[in-house]
């Protein structure tokens, strides 16, 4: 037998072995052989489709070939072929003779080494007898195999009674998802062991976003990150200019990122431990690559001590940890190597967040050289928070008009991954231009869409009410919960538990959110929620099902719990908790509870959607007793986004207050002023900010309630000549269409130079008709090969710094110029400027020129050359434009 064929084979019982554990039947996985593949071919009437099935699993099995060969040939090139052969084979019957009856082996974060471990157990050793490099061969396929058995097994839809028909219906989507999901794992070599199996666990269990609304057919189905990521916008700081955030990581160690409710932190977290387990980090962040990640939600956290560094791996899974090497977290934090992700600050309680400080603290002293990233709430902590320990600030910011749009169809793109027939998709396609139609019409929907979690809520809300939309956020989450709790299983025939209904259920969830929220929990031990859970059952008596069944019914079909290891539950998300809990404060009339801790970040979201639950007098109660306190005025603002009503007394009262705090002093406080929507447009339009600190976060308070109504406001500043007034008015385009903005403020501006040193400052000079001088550095790690670098023709004064030549060629623009600097550039000559058509003065500054080729097209208008800083040009060259051009003014 070939290497080739015995692989094949190899290939074969790999895949029969993932279709034990895909099908979950004990009493199957548990014989040997093709028991499973027998019992599934055994379910097919049809010969047509036993053959169709057997030609699938031929497919998956040469899908593993493609991975094991390049192994092989880069590793084991010079071990004999006949000990490759025994060393393949042994594996193959290892494999093939191994029964599969343990329960933790079907556990969804089984991982490879668990199951090498329990293989072994099964069958003799068949080891003995080859050298040691086949040994070698032997252990890395078993452990290989072992990899490709689970990811197999998982990446099929989940077993049920159809899952078969579906599988051959969809057989070539399946494969090409295999053969994805097998791509995106780690490649092995023959000197990997617990770092190769600790990044394809990271890389398998972090893989994913459970994006709203693309679970509904089957809970447990998520969509890698390949296909659900958008690249975030941030900033430095609050009046920095935006960059994506994979720009602003480049080059860093420590960073701390700051961002609202819903706007992707874990998910961002989630992607670059999964680029590091992969080592596929984008060009920009390549240095990045060879890291090993650590992704540590301080929300397990909320209720015990946080980990040492051999408890870093406690969050993606338990079987792992025991066989890794002593000491072998510390040594990666010592040599550079570890990438520490910490999610969620504001997950702690705010009495724990110093402790959680000095923990951090304590990790970049003992080990300077690892690379940390942590995130949080701005509410939970200000930016200097880390200063002392040098950590830089990033600011994520809402999705863009154009990032929406990308993130629509992301999210379609995942929907149709579990499309059948051309109907289906058909209908996803007409959904997709329906709901971009509503975005680019309905202000309100534009502002909700900006943040990642809501624009999901939008999109999964879209296609199930068949295209209607709610008006607010509120109703946004109310409809939302009506479809999680309700509907689904009512359109879906799924059996309930007898008197548990919606109201039920929200009664249930709302009372353990606000018990958790009470107590400062994030999560809690299923105990504890089991008992909460019985407590409120016993006024339940219409619900006929014990304690234990009614969790279960709450944890696997509302989509609103989970359990993220075992033993604790938490919320999917931290909002609906906040919304739940609002409401069970109102339905117990609590409002004393909520007053007394409306200070606390930790109770700011449920402060405001409080007042969005409440019944009139309650809510005339809880924002009077707000002001009351006087250190409350911009909660009470922000309040007013959930406030269905108020009388005229309490509005005037609050609008009142609301002139005192304007204009804003800091973009903190303009975000509050700007979530009171319409209610402050007015007050904002009429105010007289005066200082760049206040015409900034005035600038910011218009742009972020995303009323078309506030950019002839905005307009007026967009010629202040102060640098960070301008940048503001740069960064607000991104909350708007980008013509709009740029025809009705852009247009209006007056300035006469500007440094395009962003896409957002690239996209504004097409703009901008009072341009005349502009600087354009290059963007380093930011540049791509798809921007393309258009300056307004009018301009007449180019400054160019810092560009490779081979990057010259994205300017496209044709220039006529009065002045060219070229400075700190490394030309061979000057025609790879040939966006400049001609130009009256050139000035080389710093770097280097080669030769003065090209400058012949310019010998019609150019005039004068200067030369600055020595060793810039060769002298010779100069006395020879000297003589060329004689009419040229050369200096020196």
């Amino acid at each position: 037998m070939s290497v080739e064929a015995a692989l094949i084979a190899l290939g074969t019982v790999a895949v029969r072995t993932a279709t034990k554990l895909w099908l979950g039947d004990h009493k199957i996985a548990a014989e040997v052989s093709g028991a499973a593949v027998d019992h599934l071919s055994g379910q097919l009437t049809r010969e047509r489709d036993r053959r169709k099935f057997a030609r699938l699993l031929d497919d998956f099995a040469e899908a593993v070939v493609d991975r094991i060969e390049p192994i092989i040939d880069a590793e084991f090139r010079s071990l004999p072929e006949h000990e490759r052969l025994a060393a393949i084979d042994a594996v193959r019957d290892t494999f093939d003779e191994a029964a599969l009856d343990d329960d933790d082996l079907f556990a969804a974060d089984l991982d490879a080494g668990h199951l090498d471990r329990a293989i072994r157990r099964r069958v003799p050793a068949r080891s003995a007898l080859l050298s040691a490099d086949g040994t070698a061969l032997h252990d890395l396929l078993l452990r290989e195999c072992c990899g490709y058995v689970i990811e197999i097994s998982r990446g099929l839809p989940a077993f049920s009674a159809n899952a078969l028909t579906e599988l051959l219906r969809r057989d070539r989507e399946m494969l090409d998802g295999i053969r994805e999901v097998l791509a995106r794992l780690p490649q092995r070599d023959r000197t990997d062991g617990f770092d190769y199996d600790y990044r394809q666990l990271v890389a398998r269990k972090l893989d994913h976003v459970e994006m709203f609304g693309v679970t509904l057919a089957d809970a447990s189905r998520r969509y890698p990150l390949s296909v659900a990521y958008i690249s975030l916008m941030a900033s430095a700081d609050e009046l920095s200019p935006v960059h994506r955030v994979e720009e602003l990581l480049a080059g860093a160690r420590r960073v701390f990122i700051r961002g609202e409710a819903g706007l992707g932190k874990t998910t961002l977290l989630q992607w670059v431990a999964v680029r590091s387990a992969l080592s596929d980090f984008p060009e920009r962040l390549a240095d990045w690559n060879g890291t090993v990640p650590f992704f540590i939600p301080l929300r397990r956290y909320a209720g015990r001590d946080l980990p040492a560094p051999e408890r870093f791996l406690d969050e993606v899974g338990k079987y792992v940890a025991g066989e890794m090497p002593r000491g072998w977290v510390q040594r990666k934090l010592r040599d550079g190597s570890a990438l520490l992700l910490v999610d969620g600050v504001d997950e702690l309680a705010a009495g724990r967040r110093d402790e959680a400080r000095t923990w951090l603290r304590d990790v970049v002293d003992a080990f300077p050289l690892a690379r940390v990233i942590v995130t949080s709430r701005p509410g939970a902590a200000p930016p200097q928070w880390l200063g002392d320990a040098r950590f830089s600030v990033l600011d994520l910011q809402p999705m863009s008009r154009a990032d929406v749009r990308l993130f629509v169809a992301r999210w379609h793109d995942a929907m149709r991954l579990g499309c059948v027939d051309d109907e289906s998709r058909q209908a996803l396609d007409d959904y997709e231009t329906g709901l971009l139609e509503l975005l680019d019409t309905r202000g309100h929907l534009r502002k909700l869409a900006g943040y990642p979690l809501l624009c999901a809520l939008l999109c999964a809300l879209h296609r199930d009410r068949r295209a209607t939309l709610p008006a607010n956020r509120m109703e946004l989450y109310e409809v939302a919960l009506q479809m999680l709790l309700e509907r689904r299983d009512v359109e879906r025939k799924i059996g309930a538990i007898e008197g548990l209904g919606r109201t039920e259920k929200l009664l249930l969830l709302a009372d353990l959110a606000y018990w958790l929220i009470r107590n400062g929990y994030t999560d809690v031990d299923v105990p504890r929620a089991l008992y909460r859970i019985s407590q409120r059952l016993h006024l339940m008596p219409q619900v006929r099902a014990g304690n234990q069944d009614v969790y279960r019914h709450l944890l696997e079909r509302s989509g609103l719990l989970r359990e993220p290891v075992e033993g604790r539950v938490d919320f999917i998300h931290r909002t609906f908790q906040e919304y739940l809990a609002a409401q069970d404060a109102m339905n117990t009339d609590d409002v004393g509870t909520v007053v007394q801790n409306a200070h606390l970040d930790q109770w700011h979201e449920v402060v405001v959607m409080a007042v969005g639950h409440a019944s009139q007098t309650q809510r005339e109660e809880l924002l009077g007793r707000l002001l009351e306190r006087g250190d409350l005025n911009l909660l009470v603002l922000a309040s007013l986004e959930t406030a269905p009503e108020l009388s005229g007394s309490l509005r005037r009262e609050i609008q009142l207050n609301t002139a005192r705090l304007l204009p804003p002093s800091s973009i903190n406080k303009a975000k509050a002023i700007a979530s009171a929507g319409p209610f402050v447009l007015d007050l904002l339009a009429d105010c007289h900010p005066q200082t760049v600190d206040e015409v900034t976060a005035t600038i910011r308070a218009l742009a972020e309630t995303r009323l078309e109504e506030a950019l002839p406001v905005i307009a007026r500043f967009a010629s202040d000549p102060r640098s960070r007034v301008f940048q503001e008015v740069l960064r607000c385009m991104a909350f708007f269409d980008v013509r709009e903005y740029g025809e009705a403020v852009l247009a209006k501006s007056t300035l006469p130079r500007l440094l395009v040193d962003s896409e957002v400052a690239l996209t504004a000079v097409k703009y901008m008709g009072s341009l005349k001088q502009v600087h354009l550095p290059h963007p380093g790690d930011g540049w791509s090969s798809e921007l393309r670098y258009e300056l307004p023709e009018q301009v007449s004064n180019l400054r160019i710094s810092e560009w490779p030549e081979e990057h010259l060629a994205s300017i496209r623009t044709r220039l006529r110029l009065a002045n060219l600097s070229i400075l700190e550039m490394d030309l061979r000559d000057l025609r790879a400027l040939e966006f400049v058509e001609s130009v009256v003065e050139l000035r080389i500054e710093g770097g280097s020129l080669r030769s003065f080729a090209g400058v012949e097209r310019w010998a019609d208008s150019l005039k004068k050359v200067s030369v600055v800083g020595w060793g810039s040009v060769d002298p010779s060259l100069l006395d020879d434009l000297r003589i060329a051009m004689p009419h040229v003014t050369v200096t020196p």
